[in-house]
């Protein structure tokens, strides 16, 4: 693993109307190896400390080893890390992975080419997308989550013997200011941002969205991000909702529900 596969870009760490918890260090799995300097050299990338062991660890911190890069948590040792894995994914073509009829690529529209995932996470959707050929640039704003996603990205290519380059961008940026000064013109703006918590919480809500929502808070700017998204999208922009939460906007042109989720479209159809 190379240093340079890690950098992500100057740290944005701190969010308006966030209740993020911050990344608090960086790890080397084996400090003897040469993860260390990978690690050393993620944690200036990130304005991070290097620690020299967990034990003393209290919160969320990446783990640098010899295959990939771990999030773990000192909150409870007991947690499995979490790696972003793509590996797993069915690429024979027409497989459930690629169909053209999954609900999110039928809101994306027959005309779209060019997609910004301006919420982008750990990058599945963007992914995806990618694969089902659209051409993506994924926006992500907590530098840790870009690491993890980007290290994830390089293990699929290396895996599967595919090269995302020129079809896959990753920018570890604030999805506001990048959709007003990029020279992009998207066909269609794709927002996926945190869903509201329930009011229960469900022990069943999985360990990689429970650090997450730690790790990028709430996304209270959500409703300004599609106000934005709407002005530059030329054809439309498509909102990810629980399927029994209101549209983020009251005025979708469209929606598409899937099992749990829906995708409402708003139509902008700019030439």
């Amino acid at each position: 693993m190379k240093p340079d596969l890690l950098r992500v870009g100057a740290p944005r760490i701190s969010q308006p109307g966030s209740r993020q918890i911050a990344c608090v260090a960086v790890l080397a799995d084996n400090p003897l190896a040469v993860t260390h300097d990978v690690a050393a050299d993620l944690a200036q990338t990130l304005n991070l400390p290097l620690a020299k062991t967990s034990a003393a660890l209290t919160g969320l911190f990446l783990t640098v080893t010899e295959t990939g890069l771990e999030l773990r948590d000192g909150r409870d040792p007991r947690l499995r890390p979490l790696r972003v894995d793509f590996t797993h994914l069915d690429l024979r073509p027409y497989s459930a992975n690629l169909s053209r009829r999954q609900p999110l690529t039928r809101a994306m529209g027959k005309k779209s080419r060019i997609v910004i995932d301006a919420t982008a996470g750990y990058c599945q959707d963007a992914l995806l997308l990618t694969l089902m050929g659209f051409r993506v640039s994924a926006v992500e704003r907590s530098p840790v989550v870009t690491a993890l996603a980007r290290d994830g990205l390089r293990r699929f290519e290396a895996h599967s013997g595919m090269s995302l380059s020129g079809r896959l961008q990753l920018f570890n940026d604030e999805s506001r200011n990048f959709l007003l000064v990029s020279a992009l013109k998207p066909d269609a703006i794709y927002l996926d941002p945190m869903f509201p918590a329930k009011r229960k919480k469900s022990a069943a809500i999985k360990k990689e969205m429970r650090w997450l929502r730690d790790l990028v808070g709430d996304d209270a700017d959500a409703a300004d991000l599609l106000a934005v998204s709407r002005r530059v999208a030329r054809d439309r922009v498509v909102v990810k909702r629980p399927d029994d939460a209101a549209p983020l906007a009251a005025d979708p042109s469209m929606s598409l529900s899937g099992k749990l989720v829906r995708y409402d479209v708003y139509l902008t159809r700019r030439g």
